[in-house]
């Protein structure tokens, strides 16, 4: 329930008519709002939601906001109307607001990959005790409208939080506060909003910038990025590796090939047996950012074992598909980053293939001026791997293409599915990546 004053007091907004001051929620869709609640009309490169303010008060007859410059839309209106000079901003602002008369305690993920997947194991493991952000809807709106549908009080608050900007992990610690935070890797991604790889880092080390004072950092000590940065934060800090000394760990105690891993997760004295179906080192770094996120919230290791070895990764994350003539097909189609591209390569090298390995590989997305180079360097690097059938599609995977200096090169996805229903075989392995952009899973879907 929001009364008028607390949407004023956390908006600055002016109220141009008020008709009623009690409202039942916050809604930014005009086609699903109902009675009683309150209209936020977001603006985006392609909509304007201000359009459909009238339509949203003859369905709510409660409460709408109006950005200054659009006030002449709201004239002659029934209903409650509040102006603000933007009214994102003033999302966040109520998000913020809500945030704030929230005892829970917030974990907050970041990093330049494996943020969906360690959220969701998290909150798989968490149940019903944690409210969090569905899917990757880590933007400012995103995880804004996540917390505003928080109903009740739950225990923990488990956000990821995404950028593509400079400045955007720093709003959004502003309003999440989080009492633990989590940097995951620092890679090549989203080059173009961050300039180079100094900017990723700085981007993201907003989020221990941003985490409260007697809160605690999630350190990867096996990032060099990360690990150099440790003396610059006054919280206190935990650290995790795969690979050396750290407070929390992760050693592989049998490797099951195409059936995951068998696991030994380790704190001080403390250690856990699990078995998990993920595959590739990528992801045993999400178990361990896990096990150090819920070790530190005080989940009993029970309870953490049945989380990793119930949970299986979301669609498009590097997912094993079985298809009708009996080959493999492995869809990483969600998202690609040189380093995620290199380990989803490595990992399937990794795995047993009776038949032929084949790469369908597109474009590298937000890389900025320096996509070139990246692409490239991918090509290079398959070059020494003349025992692979490599696929090559979209405009930056030319480079990449003319690199290696071998393979295929397809401008169409029509062209890509009917090649691989002549050349693949039972036995076979395919692995399919590329950034959302260039929709890969459209080749999984027919190819499956």
């Amino acid at each position: 329930m929001w009364k008028l004053e607390e949407l004023l007091d956390a908006t600055g907004g002016t109220p141009l008519k008020v008709e009623r001051e009690e409202f039942s929620d916050i809604s930014t869709d005009s086609r699903t709002i109902r009675e009683g609640e309150v209209f936020i009309p977001l603006k985006g490169a392609r909509f304007d939601g201000h359009s459909f303010i009238r339509e949203a008060l003859e369905r709510s007859r409660g409460c709408a906001f109006c950005s200054e410059d659009r006030r002449h839309l709201v004239e002659g209106l029934s209903g409650t109307i509040i102006v603000v000079k933007d009214t994102t901003k003033a999302l966040s602002d109520l998000a913020l607001y809500k945030r704030s008369r929230l005892s829970s305690r917030t974990v907050a993920i970041t990093g330049s990959g494996g943020k969906t997947t360690t959220k969701d194991l998290i909150v798989h493991t968490l149940g019903a005790l944690c409210a969090f952000n569905e899917k990757s809807y880590n933007n400012i709106i995103g995880v804004s409208k996540s917390i505003l549908s928080i109903k009740g009080e739950p225990e923990f608050l488990v956000l990821e939080l995404g950028t593509n900007r400079k400045g955007e992990i720093k709003e959004l610690s502003s309003i999440v506060r989080p009492h633990i935070s989590l940097i995951t890797h620092i890679y090549p991604s989203h080059l173009e909003g961050l300039g180079d790889m100094e900017g990723v880092l700085e981007e993201k080390l907003d989020l221990f910038r941003g985490t409260r004072e007697d809160g605690l950092l999630i350190l990867n000590v096996d990032d060099p990025y990360l690990s150099s940065s440790a003396q610059m934060f006054r919280q206190k800090i935990a650290t995790c590796s795969l690979t050396g000394k750290a407070q929390f760990r992760l050693k592989v105690l049998r490797d099951l090939s195409w059936d995951g891993f068998i696991l030994e997760l380790s704190c001080g004295e403390r250690a856990l047996r699990v078995r998990t179906s993920l595959l590739g080192t990528f992801n045993l770094y999400n178990i361990l950012f896990a096990y150090s996120i819920l070790s530190s919230c005080g989940i009993g290791d029970g309870r953490i074992r049945e989380g990793i070895e119930s949970f299986s990764a979301a669609p498009s994350r590097f997912n094993v598909l079985r298809s009708r003539r009996g080959y493999i097909v492995v869809d990483d189609t969600y998202n690609a980053n040189p380093a995620s591209m290199r380990y989803a390569i490595e990992t399937v090298l990794s795995l047993p293939a009776c038949g032929k390995r084949i790469l369908i590989l597109g474009d590298m997305k937000e890389l900025g001026e320096g996509s070139s180079l990246y692409h490239r360097e991918l090509g290079a690097f398959l070059k020494e791997r003349r025992d692979l059938h490599v696929i090559f599609f979209g405009s930056e995977m030319r480079r990449a293409f003319e690199e290696r200096g071998e393979g295929l090169f397809f401008e169409e996805k029509d062209g890509i599915i009917e090649h691989i229903r002549k050349l693949a075989a039972e036995g076979d392995v395919i692995l399919v990546k590329g950034s959302r952009a260039q929709r890969m899973e459209e080749i999984v879907e027919g190819i499956v």
